[in-house]
């Protein structure tokens, strides 16, 4: 919104984990050399840091650099059980489990043992990483210790990096964790950034992003310190909001004026009444703008790379589809859908307008982001996911995918895990990919045959085994899920609609031993109901039938849907 004003090359303030704009104060880089001797020399290391002091950004960094004979595992997603935690160590590993073995954790760890010893004699090492390891439960976290029992007579077979937030550090203070605790080889808290660093840190990110460091003066930079109290995701969230605010003013430097109406908004504290009318009715209108480009899931709309970024999504211009030549033709089809019927049924669709061009193959090698805007990697990602679906999906259409979905009886979701939670869905996703571009690119997991999957980018497709993506996938995905009949949101106790007599019938159908009656309220009996679904399913019990709670059940009907084993 304000690259061109004040003549950015890239989103200075973006809250991205990228890389390229990594700033070490001397808490970062002591926190990043104790992620090199996780690394390097093996042991059990733990990084702690507030919300928001980079914790993630450091991770990228390191994960950049991985050293060619180093394999890791990223677990993004520590929400999980011990059988759970020991399924994605194997998947990111790409570690093959025997067809009609018992899924036991024993198993699993003779499996992983036999693995690690594999690798260590071929002078491998392997690394396993865990995010936001605060929320672990005390079995998964004991079970990360026996994982340390995993070892030769000279060396550690898996080395292991937690990082969370500091309650973390305060669940390894109980006395249930201490033989936990003690195995620690090195631990280090990230703390926030000083005033001084705080300006070397607006300063660098100003240079990188192509931008002058005197668009905060010493004065405004002292005012995004104090309102910050130098936490990197907050100064970042700050200074691109007062930089918009400079913008709307059409003023060439931010102001502390700018920097405190900013973290009035950004904190949640009400500042109608003092506001500039000017200031805040325009800053309003673009926030509104810029809240609607985000709902386009989540990509930067931007032309080429070759283009960018000195052009703009202005650049675009797209010929009518009959017309149609090039790369997006494959993926490009028109959209005739029958409204859902009282079954939680894929709409019918009919086909028009595909390509006869098969898309290509490429080797693992090759896998880099086409040469493509991310416009349209974006829309080809989604038009590869209505396939699946039975569902054309025109690229070309000014419609933005999600709000597309419900004409074929179907919701995005977007959310952040791993393998194994994409497994336990058995559906065909879309993923968000990063490279060295500040805005993430976007692919389609298609299939999947034993371990390997198909991946869809652009035109191009490519067999994958997860530990292929480590540098490239970190956790967010996008999945369509099929709704309900006359569908208008999460169900919870007190409602009244008619989807809750279509959940109660279904209900029935799995538990036939229950009496639900045909009442469209959700009472108490309901609930419970509910909550006991969810707890067989390994949801959370809550009660409020939400989209991974209608999944689950759609999956437990056998319901028509896309599988990825199909």
């Amino acid at each position: 919104m304000y690259q061109n004003h004040f003549e950015f090359k890239l989103e200075p303030f973006s809250i991205a984990p990228d890389p390229s704009f990594l700033y070490l104060s001397a808490s970062h880089n002591e926190a990043l050399a104790h992620l090199l001797y996780g690394f390097s020399n093996g042991g059990f290391v733990l990084i702690t840091g507030e919300v928001g002091t980079g914790k993630t950004t450091l991770l990228r960094n390191l994960l950049d650099k991985t050293p060619a004979d180093v394999d890791v595992a990223f677990i993004l997603n520590p929400r999980l059980t011990v059988k759970e935690l020991l399924e994605t160590l194997c998947d990111e590993l790409g570690v093959i489990r025997p067809d009609g073995e018992p899924n036991s954790v024993k198993r699993y760890i003779d499996i992983l043992n036999h693995h690690l010893l594999e690798t260590h004699q071929t002078d491998r090492s392997t690394v396993m990483i865990i995010d936001e390891a605060q929320n672990l439960t005390p079995a998964v976290l004991e079970q990360i210790r026996l994982l340390t029992n995993l070892e030769t007579n000279e060396k550690k077979l898996l080395r292991i990096i937690l990082l969370g937030q500091p309650e973390l550090q305060d669940m390894l203070d109980r006395t249930e964790l201490r033989q936990l605790s003690q195995r620690i080889t090195a631990r280090y808290h990230l703390s926030v950034l000083s005033k001084a660093e705080t300006t070397e840190y607006i300063r660098h990110r100003l240079i990188r992003a192509g931008g002058s460091a005197t668009l905060f003066p010493d004065r405004t930079m002292s005012a995004v310190f104090r309102r910050s109290k130098g936490t990197p995701r907050l100064i970042n969230i700050i200074a691109d909001r007062a930089l918009l605010g400079a913008y709307v003013e059409n003023a060439h430097q931010v102001t502390p004026t700018h920097v405190r109406l900013a973290a009035k908004e950004v904190l949640g504290t009400s500042a109608a009444a003092k506001l500039n009318p000017l200031w805040y009715s325009a800053s309003a209108v673009i926030l509104i703008i810029l809240a609607v480009v985000t709902l386009t899931n989540f990509t930067s709309l931007k032309p080429d790379r070759a283009t960018r970024p000195d052009s703009d999504l202005s650049t675009l211009k797209y010929e009518p589809q009959k017309e149609t030549k090039g790369p997006l033709q494959s993926a490009t089809a028109r959209v005739t859908a029958e409204a859902p019927t009282n079954q939680m049924q894929a709409a019918t669709i009919k086909v028009e307008g595909k390509s006869e061009d098969p898309i290509s193959t490429m080797q693992l090698p090759n896998l880099t982001r086409p040469d493509l805007s991310n416009f349209a990697l974006q829309r080809m990602a989604f038009a590869k996911l209505f396939e699946r679906w039975g569902t054309d999906y025109d690229v070309y259409s000014s419609q933005i995918p999600c709000d597309f979905a419900p004409k074929a009886g179907l919701q995005c979701m977007r959310r952040s895990g791993g393998w194994t939670e994409i497994n336990n869905l058995g559906a065909p996703v879309v993923l968000e990919l990063w490279d060295d571009d500040p805005a993430p690119y976007y692919g389609t997991i298609a299939q999947r045959e034993g371990d390997r999957y198909t991946l869809v980018v652009g035109n191009d497709a490519v067999e994958i085994r997860p530990r292929d993506l480590r540098n490239a996938w970190f956790g967010v995905y996008i999945l369509l899920w099929q709704t309900p009949p006359s569908y208008r949101g999460s169900l919870k106790q007190g409602d009244q609609h008619t989807t809750v007599t279509w959940l109660r019938e279904k209900l029935n159908l799995l538990h036939p031993e229950l009496t639900l009656g045909s009442s469209e309220r959700f009472d108490e009996e309901l609930l419970n109901v509910v909550r006991r679904f969810q707890e067989q399913e390994e949801l959370v019990a809550d009660g409020i039938v939400g989209p991974l709670t209608w999944i689950r059940l759609a999956d437990r009907l056998e319901l028509p849907a896309p599988k990825l084993d199909s």
